[in-house]
Formats: structure tokens, sequence, C-alpha cells
């Protein structure tokens, strides 16, 4: 039914003077070598998070592997990710768990370097520049709603995030593989409130399927209000989720040009790549 398949979208910031009379006339350079030394830590840090979101990717593709040697079911539904709502997909593995607490920790360090104090500056203004702006692909997350197993009928799955700042519109998609799936992939769209310079609220709007069809190659189905999404979720995932009372949103944590990552007000992680 349609309510079926919505539930399974419930659920992604030093003045100085000089002094004449003081001698080392080289302090103030300091500040520019300061600056050089920290923008070299946050490169060393983005680096080393990729590699540690790679790397929980490896180990969380291996698991999925074991599981289903093992005779683990998949997915039941051809829009189901790993689970529904607010759970982390490490749980069920105490690698994947510490795999998910070293990327978790770069995260953290890395937010302390945050260039861009206010990423929803010019959010849903018109002729603004949304530093946000553009596609952006899923690295790493500690959410199992936006996590995708591989199946025999549609393959592995693609994530990725397309942004219009202007607008005020993320649009979550996710495309299969299988050459021969009924479902090529599908697109979540979800409007986005800023609350504040690094915060958010996300409404999920509607939700578009693209099939392989000749004659109807995507269909779109709206979808019910937040509140009574995040009630399905609830509901769907047996008292596991733990959602906040904020409702959907995420706070920003670091913005560049190439990397971002969020913290959803449910306690999920995010890290993003620009594309």
């Amino acid at each position: 039914t349609v309510f079926t398949m919505l539930s399974i979208f419930a659920p992604a910031l030093l003045s100085w003077r000089a002094v004449p009379a003081v001698p080392h006339r080289a302090l103030p350079a300091a500040a520019p070598r300061a600056a050089v030394a920290a923008a070299s830590t946050a490169e060393d840090l983005k680096a080393r998070l990729v590699t540690s979101c790679e790397a929980f990717k490896a180990a969380q593709e291996e698991q999925w592997a074991a599981d289903a040697a093992a005779g683990a079911e998949g997915p039941t539904s051809p829009l189901q990710a790993e689970e529904i709502a607010n759970i982390d997909v490490s749980a069920s593995s105490v690698a994947l768990a510490a795999l998910r607490n070293a990327t978790v920790d770069l995260i953290e360090e890395l937010a302390e370097s945050n260039p861009t104090a206010a990423p929803f500056d010019g959010w849903r203004t018109p002729g603004g520049e949304s530093p946000l702006t553009g596609r952006w692909k899923l690295l790493f997350t500690t959410g199992a709603d936006a996590t995708f197993r591989p199946s025999k009928d549609k393959g592995s799955a693609t994530t990725y995030q397309e942004i219009d700042g202007e607008k005020g519109y993320f649009v979550n998609c996710v495309d299969f593989d299988a050459p021969d799936s009924k479902l090529r992939g599908f697109r979540v769209v979800v409007k986005g409130k800023a609350l504040s310079d690094n915060e958010v609220q996300l409404y999920f709007r509607r939700v578009k399927l693209l099939r392989r069809s000749r004659w109807l190659r995507a269909l779109v189905l709206p979808l019910p209000p937040s509140w009574l999404l995040r009630a399905l979720a609830r509901r769907a995932s047996r008292g596991k989720a733990e959602l906040s009372d904020r409702g959907a949103g995420f706070t920003m944590l670091y913005l560049d040009d190439t990397l971002r990552c969020h913290l959803t007000f449910d306690g999920q992680y995010f890290v993003q790549q620009r594309i």
C-alpha cells in the first residue's frame, strides 16, 4: 500500500596591535604561519576522514556479504533501506562500531576547524548564492534509514543529494544498477527551513519513483505531514527508533567547497562530498 511505502521514508560553525618599541619584528608574520598550519591540519583531517569513511563502507559491505552467505533475508521492499527510522547501522557489529566511532571522532575534530560560520547564508533567498547548492554524494552515515543493502533484483544502490539553495530544497537520490530491475531509482523531495545560521528543519514533500517502463516511467506520490511520517517511523521500527522531539532536521558541523558534515536532530552523522 501507499502507506507501507511511505513508512519506509521516515526516517542528513584576534586582533592584535604591534608595539614599535618591542623587538622581534617577525611577530606579525606569526598569524599567516598559524593560518597556514591550521589549513594544513584541516586538510590532513579531511583526508583522514575520507579514508575512514571508505574503511567503514568496505567493512559494511563485507558484513552484508557475510550476512547473505549465512542466509539472511534481504530487503522486502524495493524502497527499503537497511532499517527504518533512527537506528544506528553499526549496532550489530563490533568491528563496524569501532570504525563508526573512529569516523565520528574525526568528524567532531574537523568541525572545530569549520571555515563556514553561516552555511545557510543565502538559503531560500531569490538570487542568493547558497554555499550548499550542488550535488553531493554520500560517503558515510550512521543512520540506517539512508543505508541500502545490495539485492538480487535491484543490484547496488548509489546514493547522493541535489540541493537548490535558492529555492530551499534537498532532493535525496537513490539509483539502482541492476539493468533488469523494474525500479531504476527514486527521488525524495524535502523542503528545508533555516532555523539559524547552522540549523535547518526538514519537511518531506513527495517521492518520485523512476521506473523502467514504456508507458509510466515516473510515479509521484505526495507525502503526508512530517509528524505523521515520524509516527509511522516509530511504529515501523517496533520501538527501536529514538526520534528527537525537534522533528526532522540537522546541524551543519563542517562545510567547505568540497566536503560537508552534519548531525541530525535524531543524533545521526552524515559526511557528503561534492561531485
